[in-house]
């Protein structure tokens, strides 16, 4: 199974990368957004900070979702049966995607937000306390509808 070359091993990550892209509806959805975005940036006044910015929210989102996608397939391969420790793993996996979401969106807001609508930096970091905070009250909100779980 091991590659004997570097041609071949960076074919095997190219077919993984195309099988998960034609497999998974999200990742196509990743792949799009962050294609859209990478070429937006293009053609708008951005320093190299911000392109870098950008493009490592959009790397970072898609190999989350790279990411979820393989602790998906190998959790199936294990076991098909429903497994409440596997659907936490699961869970746990897609909270990672949704993380670096999150960061993307904040990183997307204060980069683009300045370059198409003049939007004070100020907004994307108000984005991004929105988002930390809401975890500890969601936190809060569920283990009070749980009774202390």
């Amino acid at each position: 199974m091991g590659s004997s070359n570097i041609v071949q091993s960076f074919s095997h990550a190219i077919t993984g990368i195309l099988d998960a892209i034609a497999d998974e509806r999200n990742l196509r959805i990743h792949f799009l957004i962050g294609t859209t975005v990478i070429a937006l940036s293009l053609f708008l006044n951005l320093s190299k900070e911000e392109i870098l910015w950008l493009s490592f929210a959009v790397f970072s989102v898609i190999g989350a979702e790279l990411l979820n996608t393989l602790i998906e397939e190998l959790m199936d391969f294990y076991s098909e049966k429903v497994d409440m420790r596997i659907k936490r793993i699961k869970d746990i996996a897609a909270g990672i995607v949704l993380w670096y979401s999150l960061f993307s969106i904040v990183v997307g807001v204060i980069v683009l937000g300045r370059a198409l609508f003049k939007w004070h930096s100020l907004i994307g970091t108000v984005f991004g306390l929105g988002f930390l905070l809401s975890f500890p009250v969601m936190f809060l909100i569920r283990r009070t509808v749980r009774g202390g779980k």
